[in-house]
């Protein structure tokens, strides 16, 4: 099912909740400083042990590649910061646990806006037989095995290449009233999320944000 909404033109929606992206962005950081760590410490210590072995030109080399390969983690480490943190979207939310039949508004700041070419979000509605937060495209997974995963729901909340939607924008929509709840039984799933799409030229920008579906209110 695909269902439309429009961009709402009041911007100004108050009593939004900042929704935090399931993706675990904040490891690949710890991984690289824990990465450059462990190659300092290393390195070092074999410099140290070989150093007397060393002329002036193998000394030079073997310190030249020390040094490149931190100049790529501390590259690497900037890149994840900009990226995903301190340019990271800001996407909030009307109500973070909403029932089938509410009413949700959502808005959304890409302090990036000026690389991106696209912006599409869309509210997704998945069935699953495992855990979708480590596979990067649901769609993908959904036509490659439709017996373990599938999308039963996909709501357009945004698809604009103007630049004055992609910098700020709001949209609301409407989980149907007999759509299934968030669910998890440990091996079943109903999983529900925004995902966000921003088409950039060296590197397109997908995050997803988790959003809790309570039961219908009987």
């Amino acid at each position: 099912m695909l269902i439309q909404s429009n961009i709402k033109n009041d911007r100004n929606i108050s009593g939004m909740t900042k929704l935090t992206p399931s993706s675990k962005s904040t490891w690949y950081l710890i991984g690289i400083a824990f990465g450059a760590l462990l190659w300092n410490c290393l390195y070092i210590q074999y410099f140290k042990s070989v150093i007397d072995s060393f002329d002036r030109e193998s000394a030079i080399i073997f310190m030249g590649l020390f040094i490149a390969v931190n100049i790529v983690l501390f590259i690497a480490f900037c890149y994840y910061l900009v990226f995903y943190h301190i340019r990271r979207p800001m996407l909030k939310i009307s109500n973070r646990n909403p029932r089938p039949g509410e009413i949700v508004a959502v808005t959304w700041e890409l302090p990036d806006y000026h690389s991106i070419t696209r912006f599409r979000l869309t509210m997704e509605g998945l069935e699953s037989m495992g855990n979708i937060e480590n596979m990067e495209d649901t769609e993908y997974a959904s036509r490659k095995n439709q017996e373990i995963r599938s999308v039963f729901l996909s709501i357009i909340l945004a698809d604009t290449m103007e630049k004055h939607d992609i910098k700020s924008g709001a949209a609301e929509f409407k989980i149907p009233g007999d759509a299934m709840h968030s669910f998890d039984d440990g091996r079943f799933q109903i999983v529900w999320q925004l995902k966000l799409y921003a088409a950039k030229k060296w590197k397109d920008r997908r995050i997803k944000y988790t959003i809790n579906v309570q039961p219908y209110a009987v």
